[in-house]
Formats: structure tokens, C-alpha cells, sequence
């Protein structure tokens, strides 16, 4: 009876587990809006921003998609308390990394839409890292199977 009573999960794992399906949940439909961007809407960014659109090379949008779809898949193994969660959360770490690194690093994306866009991207790897790290002490914890 002590297991079971150590393995009960709290509360907060629950809410935690939720908000991170909807905040990778938004990741998609960013992704998404961005994949099936139409010409017209396209039209209306600079032409700085069409041309980092355009050079982007298609293993960034890998890592992008890696990111966010592995994000959900994550999170949905987390809400059903898989172990597997902890892995797939790793994988989209990866994913925010290559995307962040070619972003600050490898393009001009800076130079072009200035020292704020960096903003939301930290945002971004500071979560990754953090729900990485929270389906580690779950999974420490026992409450993933």
C-alpha cells in the first residue's frame, strides 16, 4: 500500500502536462500557418523577410517540424504517463536547438528583424529544456510507466 501512495500523482503534474499539450498545440498551427502560407499574405512581407523565407534551407524546416509535432506527440505520452515522453521531449529539444542555431547563427534573421526576435525563441528553448526536465522528475518520481 506505501506504492501506491508514493506513486500518486499530484495535482500540478496534471495541469502542467495540459498547458504544455496546448502551448505545442500552438507550435503546430504556427507551423502550419507558416507552411501553408498563401502567396498573397506572403506579398505583404518585406522583401528582407521573403528573402530569409526563401533561403531558408528545408532541414531548418525539419528541425521546425521536428519540433513542435514531436512537442505534441510528447506531451500527449505525457498525459497518458509514458516514459517515452522524457525521449520524445529530448528529440524536440533537438529540434528547437538546430532551428535556434540557424536562426542566430546561420542566417541573417537579426540583422533583419532586429535583437528583439531573439525574444520569443529563448522563450521557446526555455520551455523545451524545462518540459524535458519535468518528464525527467516524473519520470524519477514514478508517475510515467
Amino acid at each position: 500500500m506505501t506504492n501506491l501512495t508514493s506513486h500518486k500523482i499530484p495535482v500540478w503534474f496534471w495541469l502542467i502536462a495540459v498547458l504544455a499539450l496546448v502551448w505545442n498545440c500552438m507550435g503546430v498551427m504556427a507551423y502550419l500557418a507558416e507552411a501553408y502560407m498563401s502567396d498573397e499574405v506572403f506579398a505583404n512581407y518585406s522583401p528582407e523577410i521573403q528573402k530569409l523565407y526563401n533561403k531558408r534551407p528545408s532541414w531548418v524546416t525539419g528541425a521546425y517540424a521536428i519540433a513542435v509535432f514531436g512537442g505534441v506527440l510528447a506531451s500527449m505520452l505525457l498525459l497518458i504517463r509514458k516514459k517515452a515522453a522524457k525521449t520524445v521531449f529530448l528529440i524536440s529539444l533537438a529540434g528547437v536547438l538546430a532551428n535556434d542555431v540557424y536562426t542566430f547563427f546561420m542566417s541573417k534573421t537579426l540583422k533583419v528583424l532586429g535583437t528583439n526576435a531573439i525574444i520569443f525563441p529563448v522563450i521557446v528553448l526555455v520551455i523545451a529544456a524545462l518540459l524535458v526536465l519535468f518528464s525527467n522528475y516524473a519520470t524519477k518520481r514514478e508517475w510515467l510507466a
